[in-house]
């Protein structure tokens, strides 16, 4: 087999071809990371057989990781999934042998790890993390059901609490990419954790227009809430939430989640709906399984170089502490000038 690293636009016909199951595999996401963060390193391997038949294809980028002199490579960073896509008459998936391709492309590069996220369990031998899980819903017909019998009843109590406070849920707002990075910026201060590059977002709506759908919350007549939702092949998938650390005691998200369940329903939009990535984190887990959602794993792929690690680069990591006690406290202004290099070495 034949591996090899093919243009942008090559790239985009071998996809023609091929399944693309996740929004974050369709050949616009590379692109956006290429024209937002041009400095990352981005691979499109195609691996073909020896007849020249397409066997699979594999986005990597390249980041270096906070703390390390070596670059790792992942597929995908800033989203939820990554990994192998297949031509669509692919009737099982990938074995040990169809990836020795992949495994000399690695021995020859510089980078000390190789990430690939999966949402199917991969059949290869390569060393599997499976902390992060996915909850997925499938909406029925009747919004009825879905509020009586498929969520529980912290989720219906949550949401009639919002009302009672008169949230109000806002769709097709012309002010919401601005509003919505406003209070991404307050709820990443808040955390401690870095921001995207200014265009991100911007970007990112820009390239998946018909794709992106961004809903309010509004609260005595100001905005202090907003989810960014991804439709793509009649699914649906949460992307980003955010809300003002002002106002985080009172039940924003539930109010957001179900009003967008309601109009994903109505207009016909989606038949599911996606939470996207879940750190073992018991508050997070606790808020997504009250919807209902199937709770599936996803399955981290690892190749290592001799002697290095896993990154471990997470708010729960003990020795993380510090730092998001110190990026919590500066002022935005610098958080929106450095944000940008930090975030593209974590490798979330």
């Amino acid at each position: 087999m034949n591996l090899i690293n093919v243009s942008q636009d090559e790239w985009r016909e071998y996809c023609k071809g091929c399944l693309v199951s996740s929004i974050y595999l369709d050949p616009r996401w590379l692109e956006l990371i290429e024209l937002v963060y041009p400095g990352l390193k981005i691979h499109r391997l195609v691996c073909l057989e020896d007849s020249n038949r397409l066997k699979w294809l594999l986005p990597l980028v390249e980041i270096k990781p906070l703390g390390k002199w070596k670059p790792m490579m992942i597929s995908l960073p800033f989203g939820n999934y990554g990994g192998f896509i297949l031509p669509v008459d692919t009737k099982d998936g990938l074995a040990d042998g169809d990836l020795e391709p992949i495994v000399r492309f690695f021995d020859k590069s510089k980078a000390s790890a190789l990430e690939i996220r999966e949402i199917h369990k991969p059949k290869h031998d390569f060393q599997i993390q499976d902390g992060f899980t996915t909850f997925e819903l499938l909406f029925p017909e009747d919004l009825e059901v879905l509020w009586k019998k498929v969520i529980s009843g912290n989720a219906r109590t949550s949401v009639r609490k919002a009302d009672k406070l008169n949230i109000k849920v806002v769709f097709n707002d012309p002010r919401a990419l601005d509003v919505f990075q406003k209070i991404y910026e307050k709820d990443s201060s808040f955390h401690g954790t870095p921001i995207h590059a200014l265009k991100w977002y911007e970007a990112l709506t820009t390239l998946f227009h018909q794709e992106s759908l961004i809903v309010l919350a509004e609260y005595e007549d100001r905005f202090i809430g907003a989810s960014l939702i991804l439709l793509y092949q009649g699914k649906s998938m949460l992307h980003a939430s955010v809300t003002d650390p002002e106002y985080r005691k009172i039940p924003i998200s539930d109010k957001l989640i179900w009003s967008a369940f309601e109009h994903l329903v109505q207009k016909r939009l989606a038949s599911s709906f996606d939470f996207g990535r879940t750190r073992p984190v018991p508050g997070k887990l606790f808020f997504k399984r009250k919807w209902g959602g199937i709770e599936r794993p996803i399955y981290y792929s690892y190749l290592i170089k001799p002697g290095a690690k896993i990154p471990q680069i997470l708010p729960e990591n003990p020795k993380m502490g510090p730092a998001i006690h110190v990026w919590s406290k500066m002022p935005m202004a610098l958080t929106r000038l450095i944000g940008p290099f930090f975030r593209t070495r974590i490798p979330t």
